[in-house]
């Protein structure tokens, strides 16, 4: 997979309508899904043609349908890039109904934990295999730490921006990076803090050696 810009890959939506996602990941995803009406639109179709694939399956005893099997079966119509170049956004209490109730307060009235020159960060909840959820704060024109991926690591912009490269991440939007992605290094754009929900699944690998030394105690 490498690395993914912007939005949601289809099989993850379909996973998510089909329950199959962790409750860590589910909330990512379904947080993601609320800044972009027709995400919106394609989980519901999800929903309604894998509802009635499995409706079939039950129906025929001789039916063996991987998840493979499903995703071949169900024909997604194509994004229109325009519809979804500009996601829904949401003023700072206001955010998307999934993480609002999850949080149960702003997200200036959580506390934060410093994890370095310019970054914070909120844990919110462990699940299985590792996996993490938890929340990134970071000053404007902060330089994120160079590292690289043991595992897969899922970064949805709340509030502010930052780049990787020439790719932009906003509010809504999401980046994917995995095991292969390497020498991965966000800048935070100037202006405002920036705020992430991050999911991660296994630890990063940082390259300076004062960043494995405090490794252990920000627990990433």
């Amino acid at each position: 997979m490498t690395q993914q810009y912007g939005l949601i890959p289809d099989e993850w939506l379909v996973s998510y309508a089909a329950g199959a996602l962790s409750d860590e990941r589910a909330l990512l995803v379904a947080t993601h899904v609320a800044y972009h009406p027709s995400l919106k639109a394609r989980v519901a179709d999800a929903e309604a043609i894998g509802g009635a694939l499995l409706e079939a399956q039950d129906a025929t005893s001789n039916l063996d349908m991987s998840f493979d099997d499903l995703m071949a079966r169900i024909d997604m119509p194509e994004l229109d890039a325009e519809d979804e170049a500009t996601p829904i956004l949401t003023s700072d209490d206001d955010l998307p109904t999934p993480l609002r109730s999850y949080l149960d307060k702003p997200l200036d009235g959580l506390k934060w934990r410093m994890m370095g020159p310019g970054m914070y960060q909120h844990k919110l909840s462990s699940g299985p295999d590792g996996e993490k959820l938890w929340l990134l704060r970071a000053r404007g024109g902060t330089e994120m730490p160079l590292h690289d991926h043991t595992g897969l690591e899922m970064t949805l912009v709340l509030r502010g921006s930052y780049h990787v490269g020439d790719k932009r991440f906003g509010p809504g939007l999401l980046e994917l990076a995995d095991k292969d992605v390497t020498n991965h290094q966000p800048m935070i754009d100037e202006g405002e803090d920036c705020i992430c929900l991050v999911v991660t699944d296994a630890p990063i690998r940082l390259h300076s050696f004062i960043g494995r030394m405090i490794q252990p105690f920000i627990g990433l």
